[in-house]
């Protein structure tokens, strides 16, 4: 059993994961707002429209310079184009792997898919950018602030073209595209001396297990770099039975424990007295890597993308 270096404290799986179905909504200019807590640099002007992952377009009159973020995704790419969300909901977004604990911003409270939406309206947004499928019913409220982008990634190029259209919507196309065409190049490197491993990425707690399917950033991501036998189904976050994953007997898997609190006990540690799960290859050649839950459940974007190769990488020795 291997630990992560950085664990992170989550909430329940079923919060983390419930918002990638599909949504909709309608769009709405934004209003005129203060300064943003951090220029986006180069920044073109004009006009901007936009379809968003629902087929709803958004349209500004100006790009957005203040940005409040409902969903990591949004945060892990304005991270890449050099820009401060004013408003954040996920604690990953104070790591100093993406905004920073010192950074000036206002957190939205609230349960996932019930946040407050008066924290969003304090923040001065000129557009919010939220998960489509868990956030929908927020747009009523939201858009008397600024318009609602709704974003739903199935993929790991879902996760690069939201980048490039994040740079539409802030002006910040090149800085968008120099960070899309890296990572993406990246990737197809080491897709292309993939390994022949069976791997799985994997989360929950005993009795409610779950698996990233070839539907969802991260599973689409380690099909590209390794044999990943996981197809979505009805559902790209379908549960899993040890049962289950025994009939494939992946030869790495790669776990994510959720818990409320920082000291969580490894996913392994939880699952070593079943004895099925106990005659995995993974878990008898100590294979099953214990990894930062809030990264690989909820970044979806490309820096956290990029950690997830960071870890895939190394355990399984690609060039």
């Amino acid at each position: 059993m291997r630990k992560p270096v950085r664990p992170l404290a989550l909430a329940t799986t079923a919060l983390l994961w419930a918002g990638l179905a599909s949504g909709c909504g309608a769009s709405d200019p934004g209003a005129d707002a203060s300064e943003p807590a951090t220029a986006p640099g180069e920044a073109t002007s004009g006009p901007v429209s936009v379809t968003d992952d629902t087929g709803v377009e958004i349209t500004l009159d100006q790009p957005a310079a203040r940005i409040a973020c409902l969903t990591m995704i949004c945060v892990d790419a304005l991270t890449e184009v050099g820009i401060t969300p004013v408003a954040y909901r996920d604690a990953l977004a104070l790591d100093e792997r993406y905004v920073g604990s010192d950074a000036d911003m206002r957190e939205v409270t609230g349960g996932f898919g019930e946040e407050n939406v008066e924290d969003v309206v304090l923040a001065e947004p000129d557009l919010v950018i939220g998960l489509a499928g868990a956030q929908d019913g927020l747009r009523a409220a939201v858009e008397k602030a600024a318009p609602l982008y709704l974003v739903d990634s199935r993929s790991w190029r879902d996760s690069v073209d939201f980048l490039r259209t994040v740079g539409d919507l802030t002006g910040t196309r090149e800085a968008a595209d120099t960070a899309a065409d890296a990572f993406t190049e990246r990737v197809e490197a080491v897709a292309s001396e993939p390994s022949d491993l069976t791997t799985l990425s994997m989360y929950g707690e005993p009795g409610s297990l779950g698996v990233d399917s070839v539907e969802t950033p991260t599973g689409s991501l380690l099909a590209e770099v390794s044999d990943y036998p996981w197809p979505a189904g009805d559902d790209p976050l379908a549960s899993v039975a040890v049962e289950q994953v025994a009939a494939v007997d992946p030869d790495v898997v790669f776990a994510q424990a959720f818990s409320a609190s920082d000291d969580t006990e490894p996913l392994s540690d939880r699952l070593a007295s079943d004895p099925t799960w106990a005659q995995l290859s993974a878990a008898r050649r100590d294979r099953v890597v214990e990894v930062e839950a809030a990264v690989w459940a909820t970044g979806r974007g490309t820096i956290s993308l990029g950690l997830v190769l960071d870890a895939v990488e190394q355990e399984l020795a690609l060039p």
